[in-house]
């Protein structure tokens, strides 16, 4: 006898007894538990579509409400329910996303128009990831309107939207130190593309517009990016300031110089000012740099320059090697740096070199003086230990 067939029978058998359950169970016991147990499954039935009726139009009210929010992370995590909700919750949940899903987009687009370059593009990945999820689980219930949309949005918010916001943001920043980690995440962003030059070519040509040889912000910002992460900007940078360095015609701002000497990059001014070709910048550099501070390499760079110009090399050299004529080391290096011979003339040249000899000289006798004295006293010392050893016996 089948399941059905015995919940009849029972039901026949309730009639027949009026319902009394204790003639029931007397005549039937199985079909008590039986039908006890349809009840249940009936009633499990009940509670799972009620539970699934009330689920569904929790989703379809959070879709109504979701634009209530105004923080992103609360919008976010709002939208990220509904797109896991949606393959579970049926066509009313999907057709409710689809009527609102352009005043969605706007919603979350405004949240983020606060945010720094960095945070957008964290979160544009983001709602991409989000919309391609909204795209796949909505294929189901064959609404290709909604499918199209969100599947054609997952990659238009990166392609377009993004790419908007990093020129935005490149059109509109100085470059100083503070944006490196800014161009940092960009660079980072942009290799992950099909075509990264498409987003850095235009970020690089903004930077390029700004002067390597005058402002300083330009040149903190290239000294502070990193091969590994600022790559192809990275590369940019450094081969434009080195250019500049290196030219011998471009003239660098006296702010610039003076923050590099500041800062252990001593060199490359060294360098600069040895070979700039300019005589009216060198002029101009020599009045604000020349003898003005202890740097005698500072001041020997601008004497290796063949560049004629107004100056008084001779008689700032003979100065510092007169006032430190009992340093050896010192007066050594300036003498032998280049167009020092030229700059104080052969008889001066030759004088100091003399005086080099007689210290040298003297600087070897006080030494033999030194030694010969160290023996004398060590000997002397051995000397009071024997007498001293003589005695005792």
């Amino acid at each position: 006898m089948s399941f059905l067939e015995k919940v009849k029978e029972f039901l026949a058998l309730a009639q027949e007894t009026n319902f009394d359950i204790a003639k029931i169970y007397a005549q039937d016991p199985n079909g008590i538990y039986v039908t006890v147990l349809a009840l249940l499954v009936v009633l499990l039935i009940i509670v799972f579509f009620i539970r699934r009726s009330a689920k569904i139009s929790s989703a379809v009210k959070l879709v109504s409400h979701i634009q209530d929010s105004n923080d992103f992370d609360d919008y976010d995590s709002k939208l990220t329910k509904l797109a896991t909700e949606l393959p579970k919750r049926g066509p009313r949940l999907a057709n409710s996303i689809n009527a609102q899903k352009n005043d969605i987009l706007k919603k979350e687009l405004n949240l983020l128009k606060d945010f720094n370059i960095k945070d957008k593009i964290s979160r544009y990945k983001q709602i991409s990831a989000q919309y391609a999820l909204i795209s796949q689980n909505s294929k189901k219930y064959k609404m290709d309107d909604l499918t199209s949309y969100y599947d054609e949005k997952s990659k238009t918010l990166l392609s377009e939207n993004l790419a908007e916001e990093i020129n935005t943001y490149s059109l509109n920043t100085n470059f100083d130190e503070n944006d490196v980690e800014f161009v940092n995440s960009i660079v980072s962003y942009a290799n992950t593309t099909n075509d990264p030059e498409a987003l850095l070519n235009p970020l690089i040509e903004q930077i390029n517009k700004f002067s390597y040889s005058h402002n300083l912000d330009l040149f903190k910002f290239t000294k502070a990016l990193n091969k590994d992460k600022s790559v192809q900007v990275y590369k940019n940078c450094n081969e434009k300031l080195n250019a500049v360095l290196t030219s011998q015609e471009d003239n660098i701002s006296n702010v610039i110089l003076s923050y590099m000497l500041e800062n252990d990059d001593k060199e490359a001014v060294y360098s600069y000012i040895t070979n700039l070709k300019s005589p009216t910048y060198l002029q101009d550099l020599y009045y604000n740099f020349f003898a003005k501070t202890e740097d005698i390499d500072l001041d020997l760079a601008f004497v290796a320059n063949e560049t004629k110009i107004s100056s008084d090399y001779s008689n700032h050299i003979d100065c510092r090697i007169t006032d430190n004529w009992r340093d050896l080391t010192y007066v050594n290096h300036i003498i032998k740096s280049p167009r020092v011979l030229e700059t104080i003339g052969h008889i001066s040249y030759r004088n100091v070199l003399e005086r080099i000899e007689r210290l040298e000289k003297d600087e070897e006798t006080n030494k033999a003086i030194s030694e010969v004295l160290k023996v004398a006293r060590r000997a002397e010392s051995i000397a009071n230990e024997a007498k001293e050893i003589a005695r005792q016996k």
